[in-house]
């Protein structure tokens, strides 16, 4: 039973190692290179999904023009390859760095320029550079070619193990994506981040630097998505403008991270995993045809999610998860014990009475009276004050004891402590303090009030003078 305890306590650790595994040995399980090679599209869309989230995920500032460092990484390859006269198969690999390092570049002034205006403004100005890039890529003929493209040479290994060298680097890449975005996530830089989404005005008004954060984080989004498009450009073996910098890709990635859910680690790998095998299965089945039907498809699955999940599968998943264990926890509220005050010479649960010079002691029981105990319904009251309760409660009950006669009426005896009638008042009348007793006579320490001890004569008035030995 503890082990399963420590299992639950640790079920997200569980459930990585388990999904890390599975994508290690997947290939060699399936052994078919068609779904190998979707496996290949879902890991690089994902892991473009998890890249977007880091920024817009975290800052709330929704970008739709990610797809423009996704072509930048994958024409940084190409063109690195074709001009450096690179050998094949690996060694292409070893660009994904500075593909990398390149589209975080060109991210540093891009971002710069829109992260001045507000959030709506900035989804407009992503658009406009997406466009800008493309148009770019067709009239720069002497670089990019044009709408000719370059062709990158196939490796030359296997094709019974084509697609394993793709999956295994395209799965490596996810999980340093995932990493850094689990880091950013629980860090004081991501804290920040998530600041800025729920409220940037108040962050700056705390004095922090807002513009540095979101810089950063788009440079590091950006510089992830041009990894991804290199490692997808050299798997494909074939770049031009439409195919670099295709608007799918964005829709993809905001579809799927929307999906799972905005905002968090798991969210975007749950949306790719969900929605990026459906993409990727009608390109494979009906290829062009599918083109636009994969728009329209995901088209249907933003309003589907805006409408029912509007804060993920994730985050919807978590709060039921929580409502459940909630439903299912009984709170029983505990009741103090009570705590008295020691007093020298009384054993406990009892009280030694005296009533005045020459009068025996007596040990009379204490017993608990109703209202005594603090109620079960305040289980926030302190100990502090449930202890002072208690003690005036049994200061009280010592001044009760005390009104014990002295002498010589037959109807009480010293082992009747409580004698007097029942709706007799032991109190003062005029100022509420116990009253001291003087043979017959009850009377006020405060305001010379007295009263006879039976209730049946009539209470002397406030300027009578006691009898003589008080």
């Amino acid at each position: 039973m503890g082990c399963f305890k420590q299992a639950m306590k640790h079920i997200r650790t569980l459930v990585v190692l388990a999904f890390i595994l599975f994508s290690l040995v997947f290939p060699i399980l399936i052994g078919d290179q068609t779904s190998t090679s979707m496996a290949v599209d879902v890991l690089l869309l994902t892991g473009a999904a998890v890249a977007w989230n880091i920024f817009s995920g975290y800052t709330g500032y929704i970008s739709l023009g990610h797809a423009t460092y996704y072509g930048i990484g994958g024409y940084v390859l190409a063109l690195a390859w074709q001009d450096w006269h690179m050998p094949g198969d690996y060694a292409p690999f070893l660009l994904l760095p500075l593909a990398g390092l390149v589209a975080g570049a060109f991210a540093i002034p891009l971002g710069w320029i829109a992260l001045r205006t507000s959030r709506y403004t900035f989804i407009v100005i992503t658009i406009a550079i997406f466009f800008i890039f493309q148009l770019l890529a067709y009239n720069l003929k002497g670089i990019s070619k044009g709408s000719e493209g370059i062709f990158l040479p196939p490796p030359s290994w296997s094709s019974d193990l084509f697609n394993l060298p793709f999956y295994y680097v395209a799965l490596a890449l996810l999980l340093l994506i995932v990493g850094t975005s689990w880091w950013i996530r629980y860090s004081k830089f991501g804290l920040v981040l998530s600041a800025i989404r729920d409220d940037e005005e108040r962050v700056l008004g705390l004095g922090m630097r807002t513009g540095w954060y979101k810089l950063a984080a788009y440079v590091l989004s950006a510089a992830f998505t041009g990894m991804v498009g290199a490692v997808a450009i050299y798997f494909a073996g074939f770049i031009n403008p439409s195919f670099a910098f295709d608007q799918t890709l964005d829709i993809t990635v905001v579809t799927a991270s929307m999906l799972g859910g905005v905002g968090t680690v798991l969210g975007p790998i749950v949306g790719g995993l969900v929605l990026v095998p459906i993409q990727t299965y009608l390109i494979q089945q009906f290829g062009f045809i599918a083109t636009g039907f994969d728009k329209i498809l995901f088209g249907g699955f933003l309003l589907v999610i805006l409408l029912l999940l509007p804060e993920g599968i994730v985050p919807s998943l978590r709060k039921r998860w929580y409502a459940l264990k909630a439903s299912r926890k009984t709170y029983i509220p505990e009741i103090p014990s009570p705590r008295f005050t020691s007093i020298p010479g009384v054993s406990p649960g009892y009280v030694d009475s005296t009533a005045t010079q020459g009068t025996p002691m007596q040990s009379i029981p204490i017993e608990q009276q109703p209202g005594e105990i603090a109620p079960a319904i305040l289980p926030l009251l302190s100990e502090q004050s449930l202890s002072l309760r208690m003690s005036m409660s049994f200061s009280q009950k010592i001044r009760a004891q005390r009104l014990v006669p002295i002498s010589g009426d037959s109807s009480m005896s010293t082992h009747e402590p409580m004698a007097a009638s029942p709706v007799t008042s032991w109190r003062c009348p005029h100022c509420g303090k116990p009253f001291l007793l003087s043979g017959n006579t009850c009377y006020c320490p405060r305001c010379g009030f007295t009263r006879p001890l039976t209730g049946g004569k009539q209470p002397l008035s406030s300027s009578s003078t006691l009898p003589s030995g008080t």
